[in-house]
């Protein structure tokens, strides 16, 4: 068994003391604070934040699944979190033993009485079938039976109409030690969150190169005849910061990427003066002005 949990109000915390300097024209993130974290640690050994709650939102059981998710996967990874119409959403990917081991799918539970207790999982994109004899360019191996391999950095858009959705991609894992996020997947999806807690129908957002609305299995955004759908995802493509966090999994040359590096996990917030601080993995800083 493991669990997954879920810090709700540590979220911003680790920011608090992150600062700016300014010295010419060069800005810089930098620590002000003399604590120290231990990264051999889950927690680095810090000191929990005054008013903080864990609460465990889901509990893996392989021998008895119905008191978990209903399949009894144990590798459980990737929550990200989302709030609106006064309830908590956590979507997180799965996989029935290890990281990039086939087959995948993301999950959604639910709080209702502000994190106190959740949902059964739900099955929100689920695992993805690949079409047999797939390859990919420098790598032997062809699909045969393969179910794609779920990576996403970003989980959740609030609309400008505040129309909740999920997203999702699908990546392809042919072999052991392949990366589900090196530009050569299938794609990314989306799907609406409904308030009465229904879905809506899952659509393609963006493909990667080698596919397209014929050698898939959900159909393109602008097919959809919700109006109201196709701007959302127009909306989503045109903010360069929501792209900028798909950067892993789509195409090395992407035209909606702003910044075409190898760097995981983006992650932003804004300062007083409208100026961008992106964070990736690593300690990677860097501060935009023209968002």
């Amino acid at each position: 068994m493991n669990s997954l949990q879920r810090h709700i109000t540590g979220l911003c915390l680790c920011f608090l003391t992150v600062s700016l300097t300014t010295q010419g024209q060069t800005s810089n993130v930098h620590y002000t604070g003399s604590t120290l974290s231990v990264v051999d640690a889950h927690d680095g050994r810090l000191e929990p934040a005054v008013g903080v709650h864990s609460r465990q939102i889901m509990r893996a059981n392989r021998e008895h699944p119905d008191m978990a998710d209903g399949v009894g996967w144990t590798y459980n990874h990737a929550p990200m979190m989302a709030y609106w119409n006064q309830a908590f959403f956590v979507e997180y990917l799965s996989n029935p033993v290890g990281e990039h081991e086939p087959p995948a799918q993301t999950l959604l539970v639910r709080s209702d009485d502000q994190g106190k207790t959740w949902s059964k999982p739900m099955v929100l994109f689920p695992p993805y079938k690949v079409p047999d004899g797939t390859m990919k360019e420098g790598l032997p191996h062809v699909a045969k039976d393969l179910y794609a391999v779920m990576h996403q950095r970003v989980g959740f858009y609030l609309s400008s109409t505040n129309r909740l959705f999920a997203l999702g991609y699908y990546g392809l894992v042919l072999a052991p030690k392949d990366d589900p996020n090196d530009g050569n997947g299938i794609g990314r999806v989306i799907r609406e969150i409904k308030a009465d807690g229904s879905f809506g129908p899952i659509y393609f957002l963006r493909y990667n190169h080698a596919y397209n609305a014929r050698n898939t299995s959900y159909p393109f955004y602008r097919q959809s005849k919700d109006k109201g759908l196709v701007k959302v995802c127009e909306e989503i493509l045109a903010n360069p910061l929501y792209m900028m966090q798909m950067v892993e999994e789509s195409d090395r040359n992407d035209p909606l990427i702003p910044l075409k590096k190898n760097y995981k996990a983006f992650s932003y917030y804004h300062l007083p003066d409208g100026k961008v601080v992106g964070l990736w993995k690593h300690a990677l800083t860097s501060i935009s002005a023209d968002g």
